[in-house]
């Protein structure tokens, strides 16, 4: 059974402080609410589940911030929406399923990206994405 939001605080203050001197609340508040999420969100959602009063500049920032430190990854789906979710593992090292129906994103955990890549002499890759593209278990039905 997942985790609710205040259920990961805890989990994302030690993530942030680990990474950061610095921990501010909405840093560990996004964070705990991406933690909690079995899928990633659009921006738009992490600002729904903030609730209101919420400066959306401020999370944009919080999300490029989280990206940035490790602690999160961000998905470009077809609709030109980021969507962000929870680094379990740093660097990211896993495949995402697309659905092309609904739009949501899932992370696969068994599907490794670690692939025998052979680059060119000098060049050296950060980062590999692999993203499955169809129709979730939802959306078949």
């Amino acid at each position: 059974m997942p985790q609710s939001v205040p259920d990961r605080q805890e989990e994302a203050h030690r993530l942030v402080a680990a990474v950061a001197g610095r921990t501010t609340a909405m840093r560990v508040n996004v964070l705990a609410i991406l933690l909690a999420t079995p899928h990633p969100l659009s921006h738009l959602d992490v600002l729904a589940a903030l609730g209101e009063g919420v400066d959306r500049v401020t999370v944009y920032r919080v999300l490029d911030w989280l990206t940035d430190a490790g602690l999160a990854h961000k998905l470009a789906g077809d609709d030109r929406v980021w969507r962000f979710a929870a680094a379990h593992s740093t660097p990211h090292h896993h495949a995402h399923f697309h659905c092309q129906h609904c739009g949501r994103f899932y992370c696969l955990d068994q599907i490794s990206t670690e692939l025998p890549v052979v680059l060119p002499s000098g060049f050296v890759a950060e980062q590999i994405e692999i993203t499955i593209k169809g129709a979730c278990a939802d959306c078949r039905r």
